[in-house]
């Protein structure tokens, strides 16, 4: 990933200085994050994202808040299409069940609109971590931040694919979910972010993978683990953890049923 590197210029008067194209790009980092702000308290997550893509490819790290509203932008904007798609599947069983194969027909067609739009969206995020975010990320904890919304992403993507579609975005998951969890290995075991990464890879291997004991070793391992590190939180940090440590025992119970 690079960012848009500074070119040496011929005629002095003719073209902004650095000093001034860096503080116009200050200027257009500002104005799509506060765009970005305002998208969302409207909750139009499409226009949301597009700010935050125009921020990323700004060129400079986002960050904190920033990568936050990145994750959320993204997350919004597919959230409501899984929902539609899993509506669409729904409606088409039940018209068929009455008999109705016209109109399961025009449902099954409403479903791959919307999946087609649910693509484009996975493919814009993954492209977006590959190629500027993953690449820039400068700490342990940004990087794998965005390794799990990689592996989360190719994850979404599969779970609507059929075939080799299918094959390859789980296999692109599975390893962003296992690089993540190498990086994670010098953040604490109850960070947040880690224990977030275990558990969006356990489901990964037990919905998409169908691989129940892997997923029952990773959410069982980072729970374990997470105990024994919690004290070193802040509160904050410990509340954060226990909800996903909570999550993780939830899906644990569920797989050994």
């Amino acid at each position: 990933a690079q960012a848009i590197s500074a070119q040496a210029v011929g005629l002095g008067g003719s073209y902004p200085s650095l000093h001034h194209r860096s503080c116009f790009a200050e200027m257009g980092e500002e104005k799509a994050i506060a765009l970005a702000r305002v998208a969302e308290h409207a909750e139009r997550y499409d226009e949301m994202r597009s700010f935050m893509e125009e921020r990323v490819m700004s060129g400079n790290p986002l960050n904190n808040e920033e990568r936050d509203m990145f994750s959320a932008a993204f997350k919004n904007a597919l959230s409501e299409r899984r929902h539609a798609v899993r509506v669409a599947v729904n409606v088409a069983q039940q018209e068929e069940a009455e008999g109705r194969s016209g109109n399961k027909d025009l449902a099954l067609g409403y479903k791959s609109k919307v999946e087609t739009e649910l693509t484009e969206i996975c493919t814009k995020a993954v492209t977006l971590l590959d190629s500027h975010l993953v690449p820039k990320a400068a700490t342990a904890e940004d990087k794998t931040f965005y390794l799990k919304m990689q592996g989360d992403y190719h994850r979404y993507a599969a779970e609507f694919a059929q075939g080799e579609a299918r094959a390859s975005s789980a296999q692109k998951a599975a390893a962003a979910y296992q690089a993540g969890m190498e990086e994670a290995k010098s953040m604490s075991a109850a960070h947040p972010i880690h224990l977030g990464l275990a558990l969006n890879f356990s489901v990964f291997q037990h919905e998409v993978l169908q691989e129940t004991v892997p997923a029952q070793t990773t959410a069982t391992t980072a729970y374990n683990n997470a105990v024994n590190d919690l004290p070193g939180l802040s509160e904050e940090a410990q509340a954060d953890a226990q909800l996903t440590m909570q999550l993780l025992m939830d899906n644990l119970q569920l797989w050994q049923q």
